[in-house]
């Protein structure tokens, strides 16, 4: 079973470096460089007007290490097969995750020490008595923690089971936040040993004196619910064979399509029109992206990061659509169309004026909403509208050309 588990392990790694490579581009490269650039110069100038010791920020501290457990799912690697093929071998399966849950570990444990040590200058702040020598400690208290949430989702895979793991989160819960509110008011060291006190019980409880059979429907179906929500982030950025879109019918939006004349002109645009609506691939990008932007612009309040953000999601989501294009480029009925093949240009970006021109006004709203006088809403709406201007008449006649070559 161990070498079984190896196993995927190199084929997943493999079939994840070809997305990565897609993921970790220039244009992620930038956004990101931009996103933790400003936030940790935003970050750094709140952490200096506050006083210390700041009693507020202790709390706040707590629930944010708190939701950072959280993030990281088990990873099985389990496949749909394996529900007949493994299950002669069910008596050998806790070997099998037991390689998992060690698997599992590495990107939370990777990504909580990150968010410790973002949150160590408000520790320090908040206490009057933490030193950053300390950090070392909350990271340790941090991964057993989220080693016990990963024993909670492991115990999902078994049969008859419902009400132990109900018990288990109720008090993982509840233990978690003790631990960690020992941790920041009072003593890291003794929240550490309480940390493994707790890692040893969840784990005696949850996988040694634990023995029903396993859920094989639900083992499989919670790691490709996992696996789908990868595919999710990584279709934020290039195409996921394993990612298809659906389509639903959405005859509420059918008025949207009213104001298409139906002439041979406006071919495209009613495909590319209807494929946006009633597909979910785009559609949903179109709307995650947009709520993201809005969301980070509500809490902004200075002019030029909301310059910034703004301008960078209106980019992120051009671009993200410009795939469009090639969407119906393989459709033998499209080609035998007799239509003009720069009609496909003139539509794409008939659709995509009024998609970032929607998009662009919503992020003004905001961002009038959260700055401090509306000169500054009017100044951040035009740029908007700006950038809008420049996508659609110098960067997409070029993407477009470099796509059909």
């Amino acid at each position: 079973m161990t070498d079984l588990f190896q196993q995927r392990v190199r084929h997943h790694q493999r079939r994840m470096q070809r997305y990565l490579k897609y993921v970790f581009n220039d244009h992620f490269a930038f956004t990101m460089t931009f996103l933790l650039g400003g936030l940790g110069f935003y970050y750094s100038g709140l952490l200096k007007t506050l006083p210390s010791p700041y009693p507020l920020g202790k709390i706040i501290v707590v629930l944010f290490l708190f939701l950072t457990l959280y993030f990281g799912q088990f990873a099985s690697l389990i496949q749909r097969a394996d529900g007949i093929f493994l299950l002669p071998k069910e008596t050998q399966m806790r070997k099998y995750l037991n390689q998992a849950l060690i698997y599992s570990c590495y990107l939370p444990f990777g990504v909580l020490i990150l968010t410790t040590a973002m949150a160590m200058p408000l520790v320090v702040i908040a206490t009057g008595n933490v030193s950053f020598s300390s950090t070392i400690f909350f990271i340790f208290i941090l991964w057993n923690l989220k080693g016990s949430h990963l024993l909670i989702q492991r115990l999902a895979f078994f049969q008859n089971v419902k009400g132990l793991r109900q018990q288990s989160k109720i008090l993982w819960t509840v233990v978690s936040l003790a631990i960690l509110s020992v941790s920041i008011f009072g003593s890291y060291v003794w929240a550490s040993l309480l940390a493994i006190f707790q890692i040893v019980f969840f784990y005696q409880w949850l996988w040694v004196k634990m023995h029903a059979p396993l859920d094989w429907e639900a083992f499989i179906h919670a790691e490709q619910t996992r696996l789908r929500r990868v595919y999710q982030f990584i279709h934020l950025f290039t195409d996921v064979p394993e990612m298809q879109g659906t389509i639903k019918r959405r005859k509420s939006l059918d008025w949207v399509f009213r104001n298409i004349t139906v002439t041979q002109e406006n071919t495209y645009l009613y495909l590319f029109s209807r494929h946006f609506v009633r597909g979910t691939e785009y559609s949903g990008l179109y709307l995650r992206l947009t709520v993201i932007g809005s969301l980070l612009l509500f809490f902004v309040n200075d002019v030029w990061f909301a310059l910034g953000i703004g301008s960078l999601f209106l980019y992120l989501i051009g671009f993200q659509l410009l795939p469009l294009a090639q969407q119906f480029r393989y459709v033998t009925t499209v080609q035998l169309y007799p239509i003009q093949e720069k009609q496909k240009e003139k539509a794409l970006r008939q659709l995509l004026t009024v998609l970032l021109s929607l998009c662009a006004l919503i992020f003004g709203i905001i961002g009038g909403i959260s700055l401090a006088s509306v000169r500054q809403g009017f100044i951040v709406t035009g740029t908007y509208f700006g950038v809008v201007g420049l996508f659609i008449f110098i960067y997409l006649p070029y993407r477009i050309k470099k796509l059909t070559e």
